[in-house]
């Protein structure tokens, strides 16, 4: 249980008792196994005015020890207005009304995935951009203004969201879950500080392998083709 505001914790744990005390555990742990990924190429036509595409590849679960250099990696690859993607997809050449990148996490798999939204005929030419980003973070090391930019986004992007109740309960019940403890502010803060550049293109390289991006396209575009090299990160 996670509650979070103005609260008497008492009460909170006599509410809890009274309405689930009386629960008893059933069965034994469910055997688990990572899922295996085989990715994939979909293109799918349909008459709509934009065109969707998601490019992504699988990335670690929630308490892997390269969590917080993933996190530095999905912001400064796609993850705020000052991004790789935003500013050489978007703003320098218009080829997209919205990209950005994102971060799934479980207890044993995770994915890490770029959206964009644009025009028909711009699908290929933005394709071809998103694969060019993935290859320059695996390639050059990121400069260090642009890595600390990226870590002082993600930092107050955490603390901001950390002032919202909703967003600290969930945040305190997946700590719980995948941790069994409680993560402080501080704590995080210092994580996120701490990656350098070498950490981040060494998890880029690992993320990004030849073979391991998959494509999913949507929209009106007839004749479109994606071959595999076209996706290829070496």
């Amino acid at each position: 249980m996670s509650a979070v505001g103005n609260l008497e914790h008492a009460r909170v744990r006599e509410l809890v008792e009274a309405r689930f005390g009386s629960l008893k555990s059933s069965g034994g742990l469910a055997g688990e196994e990572p899922p295996k990924v085989v990715p994939k190429i979909l293109i799918r036509n349909k008459e709509l005015e934009q065109s969707h595409l998601c490019l992504g590849a699988s990335s670690y679960p929630q308490n892997h020890d390269d969590r917080y250099s993933s996190y530095v990696l999905n912001t400064l690859l796609g993850g705020s207005m000052s991004s790789r993607l935003f500013q050489n997809v978007r703003e320098k050449r218009g080829l997209a009304y919205a990209v950005f990148s994102g971060l799934s996490a479980y207890r044993d798999a995770g994915s890490f995935t770029i959206y964009a939204g644009c025009a028909n005929e711009a699908v290929g030419e933005v394709i071809d951009l998103v694969v060019e980003e993935l290859r320059g973070v695996k390639q050059a090391t990121v400069p260090d203004s642009e890595l600390q930019r990226a870590k002082d986004h993600l930092k107050g992007s955490l603390m901001l969201s950390l002032e919202n109740t909703a967003s600290r309960m969930s945040h305190l019940a997946r700590q719980e879950i995948y941790f069994d403890r409680q993560f402080g502010l501080d704590e995080t803060l210092q994580g996120v500080e701490r990656v350098t550049a070498a950490e981040v293109r060494r998890v880029a390289e690992d993320l990004f392998k030849p073979g391991s991006l998959a494509a999913t396209v949507l929209g009106n575009v007839n004749g479109l083709r994606i071959p595999p090299e076209r996706l290829g990160l070496d």
